[in-house]
């Protein structure tokens, strides 16, 4: 069941912690059961986003390494899509940009960027670290116990989205989503094989979106072709 891999991701956070890798967390507020949307199923269980990873992480690389860089214009609103990135060394982009590594999961924070749901699972960085634009979160594991591809589609789903658009902050045109309701999102952790199977649900339903656009637009050609003849 899901409780035990929180116990495994506690327990790691608390090793990195010991070892100065992570600092220590604040305390996050209890989940209410008015905050619960919904009943889980058997062996599922509630918890906050920062409770089974790391949010905003910070790399610590040697400075001459190769990294990949990753602009927002990178970042892809559609679904399934990792990255482009340009190959830079890790001291001219290690300040003022946001750090990840490969398999951390990270989404826009900015407007409009949030709301079109730009959001990435990062692969195939040079040395297996990037580094990248401003207006990023960004999530870490810190163990296999939670499936990267999962916390993506969570990010990608209209309750994310929505609930997200209603705790923004700052002037139109420049309002981002804050830390805290990133790190204090209510979310159904299910165990890790039942993870995977809802990526995969995700991934096949997201399939039969694209075949069925593309024949939307085939018949549209097809329209206009007789229109026009």
């Amino acid at each position: 069941p899901a409780s035990e891999l929180l116990k495994r991701i506690e327990a790691e956070k608390q090793k990195l912690i010991a070892d100065k890798k992570i600092k220590k967390e604040k305390i996050l507020p209890p989940i209410g059961n008015d905050e619960m949307p919904f009943e889980l199923p058997e062996g599922w269980i509630w918890c906050r986003m920062s409770e089974i990873g790391i949010i905003n992480p910070r790399n610590t690389l040697v400075d001459d390494l190769d990294i990949g860089f990753v602009p927002m214009k990178s970042i892809s609103q559609n679904y399934s899509v990792s990255p482009e990135f340009e190959v830079k060394k890790w001291k001219d982009v290690k300040s003022n940009f946001t750090h990840f590594r490969n398999n951390d999961v990270a989404f826009a924070k900015i407007t409009p960027c949030f709301q079109n749901s730009k959001a990435c699972v990062f692969s195939g960085l040079p040395n297996g670290y990037g580094a990248g634009t401003t207006e990023l979160h960004v999530f870490r594991k810190v163990n296999n116990d939670i499936y990267p591809s999962f916390i993506y589609s969570v990010f990608k789903s209209s309750h994310f989205l929505d609930q997200g658009e209603g705790k923004m902050t700052g002037s139109a045109g420049q309002k981002r989503v804050p830390k805290n309701y990133f790190s204090e999102y209510i979310i159904g952790v299910p165990p890790l094989q039942e993870q995977k199977e809802i990526v995969e649900k995700v991934k096949s339903l997201m399939a039969l979106c694209d075949e069925l656009e593309q024949q939307i637009e085939t018949s549209q050609t097809q329209i206009e072709k007789l229109m026009q003849s």
